[in-house]
């Protein structure tokens, strides 16, 4: 027999590598030792390992074949089994003093009143013959065999199943591993984008409004001192306002506060017409923090394009439509439409940075000339849920108290598993699924099983008090049964809470209550559940609590030997006993509560295992929630990084423009202010002078921006509409980085060294 089963561990061997062909040669050697060997051996007994190995680790299409093979080769093995048991070997030498094949061996045993072998399964006195025994063994062994198959079966597929969901959220997990450095890279190139955006928005605006009011300054400020004065003030306010927002810029990740749905009247400086009007009852509360600046922004390039490329005279319209949705916005003027390109000029960022803004929101950006000339620009941006009305739900106690059911309800919701697309074509494996999402429902009635299973154990820990028999009342004990175990049915979904619960309702059991309750084994399920399912540190507080419930338990079992009813007793001060032996009490409960200590630290130990090897469907839900958190916050640094760079490159020479057209209005407020007034080929100089140092500015403002777009972010989204900004990756974020330290240094001698306009950037950007 033990040379039959040797062949056996070559199968064994493979049942995880080569599943199927194991299982084929496994059916194989069974075959053989069934017709040509001894009917039973030990490896027989393999089977069901084979059986469960072959459909766990097996291609899903070939199980069917797998099952019907099993079920059939059990129906075999009973037969077979049942014919040796009762006749003999199918293939017996002369000399075995059993009937032969040769002789008609099972035609004549079927029809003997008794078996001329063993006595079989079934006993020889409710037989008729020993054709009608071998019947009913077969019957017995099959029902054995076939509910032993049929439960592995169910295990394999239950596994399988869990199997599939473990595969799928690994390879999210190595998914969001391996996009991190992508993901960090885009960020990076959004962060130019923004700053090119806020950079167009913030300083071409500012510098455009600067060359018109200098302009205008040169003719109207020449004839009228207070025209002059007020030019002069108006220029210098909006230096200084580009100045701040420039700073806010490159020191918060974010728009400036003063550029939201309520700054748009601040617009409208006088030099443009602009008249507004408003359909519905405005709703600018559900508009978020973004959509204000992305419609502030939108207002403010529609204008600033209005009043350079519409010609004189132009008036500008802006309609607003608020429904419950949506915000609709319209800016049009009556300027020269489509004609305004004669000049040349091309599409800039401007609508580029409306339509990313407005997009990013979920809302659409159509700009054009119009059907009757002038120009026109709409856009729609979808609004907020409203937030619900105040005063009658808070003075409404009945509704108070449903509203913080409602919440806690909502925070003990179990987390969405997402299982991705591993949907099974069984019964068994959409159960084992759908058990795994509903894993808080299935804590709660196993917890309820418990409870109906212990409750007679906790009466029975509880009719013993001291050497007396006590009858404790049977409502007590279900209730104390429904606290010590209630904490299991949260020990998935709040981890850490549940193991705290039953760490102190163990420890008060353990002082006031006069014996140890069976219950309370099941706070080693709770340790393991810390564990597994909390924090990454848990297992250190967890440990502490398992000390100290050991202990604990130790000195109430040594105390309990001594006589204490209750713990707490032995603890007391007044009790009678001295000091000293209440230690060696206490120091005595550290050998029964090493061996509760070392059970304890034992489930600590294989949660950390499971923990380790990813092996739970919760753990690389955290996990991916994990990734997920380190993604943004990376995203968030190279933004940072991306921004300080810039700003290393950019701000100084920003920031001194503004101070230059600042100073130059200082200078041109104290002329005009000074005795006697200046004449008029004085104030045509002054604004002549700001108004040539605003246009260089604002030229050398547009090279910048083509160097930050052209080596940043790609407009794929407006791909076809503007050929002529089709853009070019920058370089990986690595490469930037390894770069950062030097960036400043580089910017510094390219910007000394080079004439080029794009000399500022072409180290910092390359």
């Amino acid at each position: 027999m033990t040379l039959w089963s040797l062949p056996v561990f070559v199968p064994l061997m493979l049942r995880r590598y080569r599943p199927e062909p194991a299982a084929w040669l496994f059916v194989a050697l069974t075959i053989t030792h069934l017709v040509l060997g001894p009917a039973i051996t030990y490896f027989d007994f393999y089977a069901l390992i084979m059986v469960y190995s072959v459909i766990l680790y097996g291609s899903p299409r070939h199980s069917w074949r797998f099952i019907v093979t099993a079920f059939v080769m059990g129906l075999v093995a009973a037969t077979v089994w049942s014919v040796s048991f009762n006749v003999g070997p199918l293939f017996a030498g002369p000399s075995s003093g059993s009937r032969t094949i040769r002789d008609g061996w099972l035609a004549d045993a079927i029809t003997m009143p008794t078996c001329p072998a063993v006595t079989g399964v079934v006993g020889a006195s409710g037989a008729v013959n020993c054709g009608a025994k071998m019947l009913a063994d077969v019957g017995m062994e099959a029902a054995l065999i076939e509910s032993s198959v049929l439960s592995v079966i169910i295990m394999a597929l239950w596994q399988r199943a869990r199997k599939a969901t473990l595969a799928a959220m690994r390879e999210r997990n190595a998914s969001i591993v391996a996009k991190e450095a992508e993901e960090t890279r885009i960020a990076a190139l959004a962060e130019r984008a923004r700053i090119a955006r806020d950079m167009h928005d913030v300083v071409a605006h500012t510098l455009s409004t600067i060359i018109v009011q200098s302009d205008g300054g040169r003719y109207a400020g020449a004839h009228d001192l207070a025209v002059a004065r007020h030019t002069m003030s108006t220029i210098r306010h909006e230096a200084e306002h580009a100045q701040r927002d420039m700073q806010r810029l490159f020191n918060v990740f974010g728009a400036s506060g003063s550029t939201g749905y309520a700054d748009i009247d601040s617009l409208f400086d006088g030099h443009l017409v602009v008249s507004r009007h408003m359909t519905g009852k405005a709703q600018p509360d559900r508009l978020s923090a973004d959509a204000e600046t992305a419609v502030f922004r939108l207002v403010q390039e529609a204008l600033t394009n209005t009043r350079k490329h519409a010609g004189e005279g132009a008036k500008a319209t802006i309609d607003e439509f608020w429904s419950n949705d949506v915000l609709s916005i319209t800016v049009s003027d009556n300027g020269r439409g489509a004609a305004s390109a004669a000049d040349g000029h091309k599409p800039g960022y401007g609508l580029v940075g409306m339509h990313e803004r407005i997009e990013s929101l979920g809302g659409s950006v159509q700009a054009g000339p119009g059907p009757n000339g002038g120009f026109i620009v709409e856009a729609t941006i979808p609004l907020s849920p409203a937030a619900p009305q105040s005063g009658t739900d808070a003075e409404d106690p009945v509704l108070t108290i449903i509203s913080r059911i409602r919440g806690l309800m909502n925070r003990a919701r179990p987390k969405v598993l997402d299982q991705g697309d591993t949907r099974e074509s069984n019964w068994v494996g959409r159960f084992a699924q759908w058990t795994e999402r509903h894993y808080l429902l299935m804590d709660v009635i196993a917890t309820i099983v418990l409870i109906a299973l212990f409750d007679s154990a906790t009466y029975g820990d509880l009719q013993m008090i001291g050497n007396a028999p006590y009858s404790p009342n049977r409502v007590l004990t279900i209730a104390l049964t429904i606290i010590m175990l209630s904490p299991l049915a949260f020990r998935r979904r709040f981890p850490e809470g549940s193991a705290l619960v039953m760490a102190i309702l163990s420890a008060v059991q353990l002082l006031f209550l006069p014996s140890i309750l069976t219950v309370n084994m099941f706070a080693l399920v709770s340790v393991h559940a810390a564990v597994l399912y909390g924090r990454e540190h848990a297992w250190r507080w967890v440990s502490v609590a398992l000390v100290a419930d050991s202990w604990l338990a130790g000195i109430k079992i040594m105390s309990g030997w001594n006589g204490y009813g209750m713990l707490i007793q032995m603890l007391l001060p007044f009790n009678g006993e001295s000091a000293m032996s209440r230690w060696l009490l206490v120091l005595s409960g550290l050998m029964p509560g090493g061996v509760v200590m070392l059970f304890g630290f034992a489930c600590i130990a294989m949660a950390r295992w499971s923990r380790s090897r990813g092996s739970n469907a919760l753990v690389l839900m955290q996990r991916e929630e994990a990734l997920k958190a380190e993604q943004d916050r990376q995203k968030v640094l190279a933004a940072n990084l991306e921004r300080n760079r810039i700003g290393t490159a950019m701000q100084a020479e920003v920031l001194n423009t503004l101070e230059s057209v600042i100073t130059q209005a200082d200078d041109g407020l104290a002329m005009l202010n000074s005795e006697p007034a200046p004449d008029s080929e004085q104030i045509i100089a002054a604004f002549t002078v700001i108004g040539e140092r605003g246009r260089a500015a604002l030229a050398h403002m547009r090279q910048l921006l083509t160097v930050l777009r052209e080596t940043g972010f790609s407009d794929e989204m407006h791909e076809g509409a503007q050929p002529d900004m089709q853009l070019r990756p920058a370089a990986p974020l690595s490469s930037q980085m390894r770069q950062a330290e030097s960036t400043s240094q580089t910017d510094s001698s390219t910007n000394m060294n080079s004439g080029n306009n794009q000399g500022v950037h072409g180290a910092a950007l390359r």
